[in-house]
């Protein structure tokens, strides 16, 4: 990445990855997920794995392209609501939102106001941490509103993006239906048949990041693009896919491309290297502190943590250490233990190894080499905590082989701070 604030030429663009957010649980690093110690937030090794075949979009649109469908639920709900609430839609995401799940919000916005010609409100739910999705807010202006301020009476209908309503990280409002959802995150449903949640669904999980599926109906809609809202999408592939070095499709390399030469490259690059404050390098110390090293895998459970997009940034900032396969981190952050897995190119996909992980407590979803998950704890002090992390850590080391190494011998594990 450069340190420049001169807009840098389209194929100067650095392969770092980002700032994103975890499938359920805490929002991290990238990916989807601040930043790693002398790196790029959320950097993982370049990817060796082949490139995807395209994602074609899920078929159940009655023969229709996506965007007609879409647009044939949006007025469909639109007329049979109250004259006062009509043509009046609610966009949600996840807590604490990553890039992604911004992007791909000022992207649907784009597109139910100048596509559709309909009303719409963009809100959001937890505070945001991390420095790099604080900057992505703070340098594009972005207008979003509080979702504990919002009178959903106000709306007919809301639509959920880059997460899913059965995602215990999501809040759907009761008396609102859901009209739309749009992700590309696996959730534990999807292992069996899928059950629809909304008369406009598209998930498809082939796909780096949600902001490439909104771009695609911007862009088969021949919706002009502006500026703000490009940089917003750019930001939201960019650092899902970690500039398109992990589960990147030819969808999201068009979006990435596509979306870059209309964004401001100034206020990206600005976004991409914002200043951190004197926390976070607490936070990092206090992380080499409690981490320890079993063979391939690293294990990081903080206790109680101030925000949960921690727990992301540091399983990010652990998988670059030499001889780190895998990465498992947690924390437990108001009521609930956020968990964030990595893994290495070579090792293998997250979302299988998080379900041993967790063992059929909380829920968790994932995609690629990035997953997360939520324990929700009954009782909220330290003793609950540490059973709750000595189960993980047991869960864990059970899916490797403890004669795997020195470091691996010790069920206390290797300090990595001494």
């Amino acid at each position: 990445m450069t340190d420049s604030s001169r807009p840098a030429p389209l194929s100067a663009v650095p392969a770092l990855p980002g700032a994103g957010g975890d499938a359920e649980g805490a929002p991290a690093s990238l990916d989807s997920d601040g930043p790693l110690p002398g790196s790029a937030p959320g950097s993982e090794p370049a990817a060796e794995e082949s490139t995807p075949e395209e994602a074609p979009a899920p078929k159940p649109f009655d023969g229709l392209p996506p965007v007609e469908h879409l647009g044939r639920v949006l007025r469909k709900c639109s007329e049979e609501a109250d004259q006062s609430v009509a043509g009046h839609f609610l966009i949600l995401t996840h807590m604490g939102p990553d890039p992604d799940a911004i992007g791909a919000c000022e992207g649907l916005r784009l597109l139910i106001e100048k596509g559709f010609a309909f009303r719409c409100v963009v809100a959001t739910h937890g505070r945001v941490h991390r420095a790099e999705n604080v900057a992505l807010l703070e340098t594009l202006d972005l207008d979003l509103h509080e979702y504990s301020e919002i009178n959903t009476k106000e709306f007919c209908g809301v639509l959920i993006v880059d997460t899913q309503p059965t995602f215990q990280h999501t809040v759907v409002p009761d008396d609102l239906p859901v009209v739309a959802v749009f992700d590309h995150h696996k959730s534990p449903s999807a292992e069996g048949d899928d059950v629809a949640v909304a008369p406009h669904q598209d998930v498809r999980i082939d796909l780096g990041a949600t902001s490439s599926i909104i771009f695609e109906y911007l862009r088969d809609m021949e919706v002009p693009i502006d500026e703000t809202t490009a940089s917003a999408l750019f930001c939201g592939v960019r650092y899902d896919t970690a500039d398109l070095s992990r589960n990147a499709s030819p969808l999201d390399e068009e979006a990435y491309l596509a979306v870059f030469k209309l964004g401001d490259r100034q206020r990206i690059a600005a976004i991409d290297r914002p200043p951190l404050s004197r926390a976070y390098y607490r936070h990092v110390a206090q992380a080499l502190s409690k981490a320890r090293q079993h063979g391939p895998l690293v294990i990081l459970l903080m206790g109680q943590v101030e925000n949960p997009e921690h727990v992301a940034e540091m399983a990010d900032f652990f998988l670059r250490m030499k001889g780190c396969s895998w990465v498992v981190a947690g924390g437990a952050f108001e009521g609930g233990y956020v968990l964030s897995l990595r893994t290495d190119y070579a090792f293998g996909k997250a979302y299988p190894l998080m379900k041993r992980v967790l063992k059929g407590e909380g829920s968790f979803g994932g995609h690629g080499h990035i997953a997360g998950g939520r324990i929700q704890l009954e009782d909220e002090g330290m003793s609950a905590i540490k059973a709750i992390e000595r189960t993980i850590r047991k869960n864990a080391l059970e899916v490797i082989a403890t004669n795997d190494g020195e470091d691996s011998k010790a069920p206390e594990g290797r300090r990595l701070d001494a």
